[in-house]
């Protein structure tokens, strides 16, 4: 029996999606007075990056990182020979995500709920209309929306590849893999995009056997491809066996195992793991949205928005994955206070993808903001690479972590900025400056003139760009 609809709600903001994008948006809106009732289907304010995404892996990475970090012992002068690499109890490591996850969770919903004019609903929220919504609730009465404005920030979910055998138990996606109750003796991951290669690290670090199968040429596709392809050949030496330029077949069960069967340039292939994770990725999650009955567009990308993230429905506003790439907590987040800067009539600087900055927490870290060369090449052909070694850094020597590159790429012109890359572990913490020097369009001099403080790996910037000032000058 449906349930009786409950008393209709006016609101002047609905948002749909509790996640990096939903939250601070919402939370934006209501410290400014606005009557605002966010709507999040899942289990907790945080979305994907805090359930089954960035949060999590990063959790592990940890004790990955950490478990490797002991068998380097004798290295720092601690034992006399290198140290047997420690048990892992995967059980402790679950409870630990499990905690820190539900720490996050519980704070974000507190200081929502510390905002008198926001209200927050665990439900499903579907339009109706292009000023009206109905909220589901399991055994509860619906509750119809009215609204002046809406925010659509539902987020995404894993691609499902259309392999046969993908449906099989025990072939797991991004998100199942997080869950997983064991550290599995070998795992192959389909998919070399940052999920892929940083679940593939974390793995063989815990003592799996991986492999790695990406249907494109090279792993990280939109990645630099210098720093790409020294992380490859990295994940190799490491033991981790990367099969790119395959074209999947089929996923068969054997036993307590699977055979992953592939082709290569016309050769037939095939790979043995206890489990198989496919992780090709995301795609924007518009189901059960109602969009019908709207005029909102949508395609395989996602939303269709305006500059100012506005859906064909005037008044409706779509933010974060569910709009396509770049797909990244920090960007859904910065769209979401530009979004509620706009509806309340104040300046907003809409981000845009040639300034957004972003990390792949492999081992080492990849860290990048802006153009990569080829990208920026494919613009301008007057452009310039500024590199540097991690190889001859002084804080690099001395944690051990060597293997890295910066790569800075800047118009010959005016010796503007444009693109900053970086392999290095640590790569994550220098991401801030970067992203101020491309955003604001900073020269080599500027850079140069800045007084970077030793030992330390931001001083990389400074010395790569007081180098190219004294490259004689390119006609």
């Amino acid at each position: 029996m449906t349930p009786e609809a409950a008393a209709e709600t006016f609101v002047e903001t609905l948002v749909i999606g509790g996640g990096p994008g939903g939250t601070p948006a919402a939370m934006a809106l209501a410290q400014a007075g606005r009557r605002v009732l966010l709507v999040e289907a899942g289990q907790g304010l945080g979305g994907t990056c805090l359930f089954s995404g960035c949060i999590p892996s990063k959790i592990f990475r940890e004790t990955a990182f950490r478990r490797q970090e002991a068998a380097r012992a004798s290295e720092f002068g601690l034992g006399d020979a290198p140290s047997t690499l420690p048990e892992v109890n995967w059980s402790t490591v679950q409870s630990r995500r499990h905690r820190i996850l539900a720490q996050r969770a519980g704070g974000a919903l507190a200081k929502a709920n510390s905002l008198p004019t926001l209200e927050v609903v665990f439900g499903r929220a579907r339009l109706t209309g292009p000023r009206s919504a109905v909220i589901e609730r399991a055994g509860e009465p619906n509750r119809t929306i009215q609204f002046k404005t809406a925010i659509l920030a539902p987020g995404s979910v894993p691609k499902h590849l259309p392999i046969p055998g993908a449906d099989l138990p025990g072939v797991l996606d991004s998100e199942t893999l997080i869950s997983i109750g064991f550290v599995p003796d070998s795992l192959a991951l389909i998919g070399g995009g940052p999920i892929g290669i940083e679940m593939a690290q974390i793995f063989a670090q815990l003592g799996t056997k991986v492999s790695v199968l990406e249907a494109a040429p090279r792993i990280l596709g939109p990645v630099d491809a210098t720093l790409a392809d020294l992380l490859a050949q990295h994940l190799t030496d490491s033991g981790i066996a990367l099969e790119t330029g395959v074209t999947l077949a089929k996923i068969e069960g054997v036993e307590d195992a699977h055979q992953v069967h592939f082709t290569r340039d016309g050769e037939s292939h095939s790979i043995a793991a206890q489990v198989v994770a496919i992780v090709a990725g995301r795609h924007p999650n518009v189901a059960g949205l109602g969009l019908e009955t709207t005029v909102v567009r949508h395609g395989p990308h996602g939303i269709h928005v305006s500059d100012s993230l506005e859906t064909d429905e005037p008044g409706i506003f779509a933010i974060g994955d569910v709009v396509g790439h770049p797909m990244f907590a920090h960007w859904a987040n910065a769209q979401a206070h530009a979004v509620a800067r706009h509806i309340l009539g104040q300046p907003a600087a809409f981000p845009h993808p040639e300034h957004n900055s972003a990390v792949i927490f492999s081992s080492p870290e990849i860290g990048m903001v802006g153009l990569t060369e080829e990208a920026a090449r494919a613009r301008n052909d007057k452009i310039s690479v500024a590199e540097y070694d991690y190889r001859i850094d002084a804080r690099a020597q001395i944690s051990g972590e060597t293997l890295g590159r910066l790569r800075i790429v800047y118009r010959e012109d005016d010796q503007r900025i444009v693109g900053v890359h970086v392999l290095a572990e640590g790569a994550a913490d220098l991401m801030g400056e970067a992203a101020l020097a491309v955003r604001n369009g900073l020269t080599l001099e500027q850079i140069a003139a800045s007084i970077h403080p030793h030992p330390t790996l931001t001083e990389a910037f400074g010395l790569t760009a007081l180098s190219a000032l004294a490259r004689p000058s390119q006609g």
